[in-house]
C-alpha cells in the first residue's frame, strides 16, 4: 500500500488550501452596475450661447446672439470659430487655445486677403470681441499667424493683445 502523507501530497494540499483561502477572501464577482445618467449640468453644457460681433460698415460692429448645439466630440472653441467664420464667410482660424485668462487664436495666412484696412480691422475686432463675450473668463485675445507670433497682419499690429473696451 502506498503512503498518503508524502512530501508532494502535503505540498499539494498546502497550495490547494492557499488557493481556497485567496478565493474566499476575494470580493467575488460583482454584477455590472448601470451607467449613471447625465446630470442637468451636463445636458445644459451641450449648448453654447454665443454673441457674434458682425462687421456692419460704416457703423462698426453689430451684435447677433445665437445658441449653438454642441454635438458629442465638439469643443466650444471650435464651434465658436466655425460659427464666426460661417457668419462672416471668412477663412476659419486654424485653432483657439486657452492659456489662463488669455485666448490665443491661430490665423491662416489668407485671413486678410482681399481686404482693405477698415475691412481687415473690422474682421479682426469682430473675431476678438466674439471670443471675449463667448468665453467671459478670458480677458484678452492674442493672435498668431500660421502658428507663429508675427508683429502684424497685412495692415494691423498683432504685437499687442486685444481686449473689450
Amino acid at each position: 500500500m502506498r503512503r498518503l502523507l508524502t512530501f508532494w501530497n502535503l505540498l499539494g494540499l498546502a497550495f490547494f488550501a492557499l488557493g481556497a483561502l485567496v478565493y474566499w477572501q476575494s470580493p467575488g464577482h460583482q454584477a455590472a452596475s448601470a451607467l449613471p445618467l447625465p446630470s442637468e449640468e451636463t445636458l445644459a453644457a451641450s449648448s453654447l450661447p454665443i454673441i457674434l460681433y458682425l462687421p456692419n460698415p460704416p457703423q462698426g460692429l453689430r451684435k447677433e446672439t445665437r445658441t449653438l448645439e454642441l454635438a458629442p466630440g465638439d469643443t466650444p472653441e471650435n464651434k465658436a470659430l466655425a460659427a464666426w467664420a460661417e457668419a462672416l464667410q471668412a477663412p476659419k482660424p486654424r485653432g483657439l487655445y486657452r492659456m489662463a485668462q488669455v485666448l490665443v487664436v491661430d490665423l491662416p495666412a489668407d485671413f486678410p486677403l482681399g481686404l482693405d484696412v477698415s475691412q481687415e480691422a473690422l474682421r479682426l475686432y469682430s473675431l476678438a470681441y466674439t471670443l471675449l463675450t463667448t468665453f467671459p473668463q478670458a480677458q484678452e485675445v492674442r493672435f498668431l499667424v500660421e502658428g507663429e507670433p508675427k508683429p502684424g497682419l497685412a495692415h494691423l499690429d498683432l504685437s499687442q493683445p486685444y481686449r473689450l473696451p
